[in-house]
């Protein structure tokens, strides 16, 4: 049994579209699995998700989403991808990338730094802490958010500047949906895992930025989800423990 260590859930998702990520790769692919919540800090990269088990006799633990989609490949063979083109193959990287390499930190940005996104993130995150601790920890992660977003580049932008990059981010990928049911293809692949994932947690959270707004005014996403939520209810929700 593979065992998905992740973030607890919020808003009726994994709030971290990389776990949903790997959690949506686990269901399309048919691989049983059991997801628990686990503490960031005790990951092996200080980063979730992460995988333990797998039939893998030594223990291994695989951190990184993509990673872990790479080893569950290389272990359980391909049955997403396996059927696609090279063309369809370099389209799925690229979606992925523009999700986790730009779109991603737009959407920090307007949950970390923006004042109206963070009020939702404390009340999710800290909320349930005791007194003492939630009245230093989120100002404390809050700071560090900021310092690394400083440093990927997308904290020294203006507001408006941020999310111009995220909003031509969305603006792209729906060009690039076009002509397929799904990601790359008319079925699903690996793609969709990424995909599925980042449209969820920009359109399906309790957010209101010009992200969240773009993306539910476009039908192209609308219809996507849909798709998506049909060929998920086949394979039914995963075990959750913790």
């Amino acid at each position: 049994m593979i065992v998905l260590h992740q973030f607890p859930r919020a808003w009726g998702i994994n709030p971290s579209p990389f776990c949903l990520k790997v959690e949506t790769y686990l269901r399309l692919a048919g691989l049983p699995y059991r997801a628990v919540t686990s503490a960031s800090f005790r990951a092996p990269k200080r980063k979730l998700p992460y995988i333990v088990g797998d039939g893998v006799e030594d223990g291994r633990v695989v951190a990184d989403s993509g990673f872990i989609i790479d080893h569950l490949r290389a272990v359980h063979g391909d049955p997403l991808d396996r059927e696609l083109t090279a063309e369809q193959r370099a389209l799925g990287h690229l979606m992925r990338r523009t999700c986790e390499e730009s779109l991603y930190f737009a959407m920090v940005y307007a949950r970390w730094i923006e004042d109206a996104g963070w009020r939702i993130i404390e009340d999710a995150f800290f909320k349930r802490m005791p007194a003492p601790v939630r009245a230093i920890l989120p100002g404390i992660v809050r700071r560090s958010v900021r310092r690394s977003l400083h440093g990927q580049g997308y904290g020294r932008h203006a507001r408006d500047e941020v999310f111009a990059l995220g909003v031509a981010d969305l603006d792209a990928l729906a060009v690039l949906m076009k002509g397929h049911s799904f990601a790359v293809a008319d079925r699903p692949s690996s793609a969709d895992a990424t995909l599925y994932a980042f449209l969820v947690s920009v359109m399906r959270v309790p957010f209101d930025d010009p992200l969240t707004r773009r993306a539910r005014a476009c039908a192209t996403f609308a219809a996507y989800l849909e798709r998506m939520d049909t060929e998920l209810a086949k394979v039914g929700e995963p075990e959750l423990v913790g």
